[in-house]
């Protein structure tokens, strides 16, 4: 998922672009669920409920990284060393989740296109 590259290059020792960072990874997560969901809508019934249950949990991720970002924000200067290791395992954690959602709903894309040529 190429978009976890923003978490890799976020500074976690300045708040501010570490908050920042965090809402651009969930408002990209935010395009791929919308594009997973018109994806979900071209294929046949029993790939579709697989889809969406990931989609599903795709949404449960978005909304976990929410309310990180909202941590995060809402956390000032002195407090963000405290909580800043917490903070970057908790979004690791959901990238990571996201990630592997995300590739298993593109390799079944794939899979099932290339079914669908031959």
């Amino acid at each position: 998922m190429e978009e976890a590259k923003i978490l890799d290059e976020a500074n976690i020792d300045h708040k501010n672009k570490y908050e920042e960072a965090i809402k651009t990874f969930a408002d990209k997560l935010e395009e791929k669920i919308n594009f997973l969901k018109g994806k979900a809508d071209k294929v046949e019934h029993s790939a579709k409920d697989t889809y969406n249950e990931r989609i599903e949990l795709l949404k449960q991720k978005r909304e976990a990284l929410s309310k990180e970002y909202e941590k995060v924000k809402n956390t000032g200067e002195n407090k963000w060393q405290e909580i800043k290791g917490e903070a970057s395992e908790k979004v690791k954690e959901i990238r990571t989740e996201t990630e592997t959602a995300y590739t298993g709903i593109r390799d079944g894309f794939s899979y099932l296109f290339g079914k669908f040529k031959n």
